[in-house]
């Protein structure tokens, strides 16, 4: 896929990557891979077959908007990413959605995660968020939070997922406020 490391304000924007099928998942590289890009916008692309769609580390004040996610480990993954935004994109038939770890002060709008296997919304050690107007359907957990603090989910729509909202691992201080009778997911 592409590689990003080290540049400030880097843009990797209306592509299609896919990965090698052949290989199995834990083999094959993320598709796009950000280690200490500050900045950086990742939008509009179509990414397919490889480990994880967008795979930040160490990455801060980011943005992931407008990206199509199909048969992947995670459409979005985070670990030390702060600061950053993931907005208006779309993750279906993938382990699990968007993977938020080891991170703060981040912004999830307006994504859909749709048969995402086993979480729409995964939080691990996640901190001091906004969650908002996400659409998770059919997942095995449509939000998963290990240890994750202070973070508000608002006008989120859950549906069909075997458990709603799994909290465990002494996560504290979260909120869950004012799902919509009817979803406006985007799709």
């Amino acid at each position: 896929g592409v590689c990003v490391g080290g540049p400030h304000d880097a843009v990797v924007a209306g592509n299609r990557i896919q990965g090698l099928r052949r290989l199995r998942v834990s083999e094959r590289g993320p598709a796009v891979s950000l280690w200490n890009t500050p900045g950086s916008v990742i939008e509009n692309n179509d990414i397919r077959f490889g480990r994880d769609g967008v795979f930040s580390v160490t990455s801060n004040h980011n943005i992931v908007r407008g990206n199509s996610f199909h048969d992947l480990r995670y459409s979005v993954h985070f670990m030390y990413t702060n600061h950053s935004e993931v907005i208006d994109n779309r993750s279906v038939g993938n382990l699990a959605g968007y993977a938020m770890m080891y991170s703060d002060h981040l912004t999830l709008r307006s994504n859909v995660s749709d048969a995402d296997h086993d979480n729409g919304l995964l939080f691990n050690y996640a901190n001091d968020s906004a969650i908002e107007d996400n659409v998770v359907r059919g997942s095995e957990k449509c939000v998963f939070i290990y240890n994750a603090n202070k973070n508000r989910f608002v006008g989120n729509w859950f549906e069909g997922c075997q458990i709603g909202v799994h909290f465990t691992a002494g996560s504290e201080g979260n909120e869950i406020t004012e799902n919509p009778e009817n979803p406006e997911d985007g799709a």
